[in-house]
């Protein structure tokens, strides 16, 4: 980059914006009230920088569910809560083994709700104490991509993809179903909003530092590959146990926006991993856009051939086979005529 130091100032700034100290406004507690005629907040799962999210439970079907509650502080931001409400109506559109919908929206006692399919499980960052096995890898990479490519078809991009929004089911035969969850900050792709990774007009970044693309942390327009770079990040965390990049938020993120992965060798010296799956990762998450695969459905064909045809899905990647390659292009000894 041209100006490192403006760059870093930059980041610092937006990176402050990111998770701000002050105390926020809490708004009287929503357990036990009836929100939007129809579902009984029971109590409360967690919140975020968007808002709290709680358990609930349709009155009438009793279908459990999530509720999420836009901050107080967000609602008075005219922009905030015109895109919470299209994105919200947007995102109800995914309908997907591995994405959790949003079933309903709407105002209820001056509280912006958004009702989504309550997901029970664990969370991805809890799998990810050891290396996984490789089946195992791919497996969980295999769904969230499957999820990623419904909602990308739907023009859904997530922004803050990361292994907290990642809750691994169990299937009735006991298999893991990875859903993606929090399509709260979601962008419509191709919406001028998504320029410069902007909350509001203040210029905050959304998203979390730590699985950031270079680009949204740059305050460049971001699309779909976004999410890629950061599922990049989250399979190097599933084979090492570990992030690429060792320091602060602020660290990191500047370590992702002008270095390459480090060689998992290197950075997990215990880890053995196919060099193909490395390639794969490495495509994921590549610095350059424009270097990562092109679309989550791209990324899925690779993964299939890693399965099927690992020798074919290393060329694809750009891995040499050396044999193969003299093969194509060893010509015939020349005979003169006599």
């Amino acid at each position: 980059m041209s100006d490192d130091k403006t760059t870093i100032r930059d980041v610092r700034t937006r990176l402050g914006q990111v998770a701000p100290r002050k105390q926020r406004r809490t708004g009287h507690d929503l357990i036990g009230q009836v929100v939007l005629e129809r579902y009984l907040v029971e109590a409360e799962l967690g919140s975020g920088a968007m808002g709290t999210v709680y358990r609930g439970r349709h009155v009438k079907l009793a279908r459990a569910v999530a509720i999420k509650v836009l901050h107080p502080e967000l609602v008075d931001d005219r922009t905030m809560l015109a895109r919470f409400r299209r994105e919200a109506a947007a995102a109800a559109r995914l309908r997907h083994p591995n994405v959790s919908g949003v079933l309903d929206v709407g105002e209820s006692a001056g509280h912006q709700v958004m009702v989504m399919d309550l997901v029970e499980g664990v969370p991805l960052s809890e799998l990810m104490t050891a290396p996984l096995a490789r089946g195992r890898v791919l497996h969980l990479l295999r769904e969230i991509l499957r999820g990623l490519d419904h909602a990308h078809a739907a023009g859904l991009v997530h922004r803050d993809l990361k292994p907290d929004n990642i809750i691994v089911e169990l299937d009735a035969h006991g298999a893991e179903v990875p859903r993606i969850v929090d399509f709260g900050i979601a962008a419509l792709r191709g919406d001028d909003v998504v320029t410069g990774g902007k909350l509001t007009e203040t210029g905050a970044l959304i998203g979390t530092p730590l699985y950031m693309a270079p680009e949204q942390a740059r305050g460049e327009r971001v699309d779909h590959r976004a999410d890629l770079f950061a599922l990049g990040i989250m399979m190097f965390e599933m084979v090492t146990a570990a992030l690429p990049f060792d320091g602060s938020a602020l660290e990191v993120v500047i370590a992702n926006m002008n270095e390459d992965l480090p060689a998992i060798a290197a950075r997990a010296p215990g880890v053995a991993v196919d060099p193909v799956v490395e390639r794969f990762l490495r495509r994921l998450a590549a610095r350059d856009p424009a270097r990562r695969f092109a679309s989550a459905h791209d990324a899925l064909e690779i993964l299939q051939l890693l399965e099927d045809d690992p020798a074919d899905a290393a060329l694809r990647l750009g891995q040499i086979d050396v044999a193969r390659a003299l093969a194509v292009v060893w010509l015939p000894a020349y005979n003169p005529p006599r």
